[in-house]
């Protein structure tokens, strides 16, 4: 499965999974088939209510594109509001990001948006597929032109293989401080962790090395993420066999 890796100012690597191309098309089947039950749905209600009988034509035209504008702008606006997801995306636990990992700008949105007509409609799915395939970074030409990519939520990586390593024999415990820290307390820590590295946010854990740092009245000369490891490691360690 490809990766996209992104290095932090912190020098932190982070690595995002690029989505499959059977799940993008799974995403893209359950819009357009969220889209085309409003639309039968719209004409249902329409045909029972008789709701368009007696109107000339212009009003007609004029009340079918009011009623339809949500089904033409609902991938842009979905996007832009759910932070880079359609619902389709969100079941299936896609999102759009920049390429460098940071949320993108309603402008990238858009572009991607308008080259839908080239990718999708005018190809009939040929040309953004070809392109998904054969990019290094499975971007259709709406990715390219916007700068962004398609990555997957789903977690791949579980706590141990985060945070933790086996720990050898003759493990060396550095932070002698941990027994402060509680069973619940550790845990938490490990959980707010997780979910820094999930998130693929360095500020939540820089934020949790600091409240450690005070926790266990000690400054830590590491980096965050290498401090709180060695936390983690020494408490488990420390209590292992109690």
């Amino acid at each position: 499965m490809n990766k996209l890796l992104i290095n932090t100012p912190q020098n932190v690597n982070f690595e995002y999974t690029l989505a499959p191309v059977g799940s993008r098309i799974l995403a893209f089947a359950l819009d357009y088939g969220m889209m085309i039950l409003y639309v039968f749905l719209v004409q249902l209600f329409f045909n029972v209510t008789h709701f368009l009988e007696g109107l000339d034509l212009w009003a007609m035209w004029g009340i079918n594109s009011l009623v339809y504008l949500p089904v033409f702008f609902y991938p842009l606006l979905s996007e832009t509001f759910m932070n880079g997801q359609t619902l389709g995306k969100k079941i299936m636990k896609l999102k759009v990001v920049k390429i460098d990992g940071t949320r993108a700008t309603f402008y990238q949105y858009f572009i991607r948006w308008v080259s839908n007509a080239v990718d999708i409609f005018l190809s009939m799915g040929g040309i953004g597929l070809t392109s998904i395939i054969l990019s290094s970074k499975s971007q259709r030409l709406g990715d390219i032109a916007a700068d962004t990519a398609v990555i997957s939520l789903k977690p791949t990586l579980n706590l141990r293989e985060t945070v933790f390593e086996e720990l050898a024999v003759e493990h060396e415990v550095v932070y002698q401080e941990v027994y402060k820290l509680s069973d619940q307390e550790i845990n938490e820590i490990k959980d707010i962790y997780n979910t820094g590295y999930r998130r693929k946010n360095y500020e939540i854990i820089k934020a949790l090395a600091a409240k450690v740092e005070l926790m266990i009245g000690r400054k830590s000369t590491e980096r965050p993420e290498q401090f709180l490891a060695q936390v983690i490691q020494d408490h488990y360690y420390s209590f292992k066999d109690n």
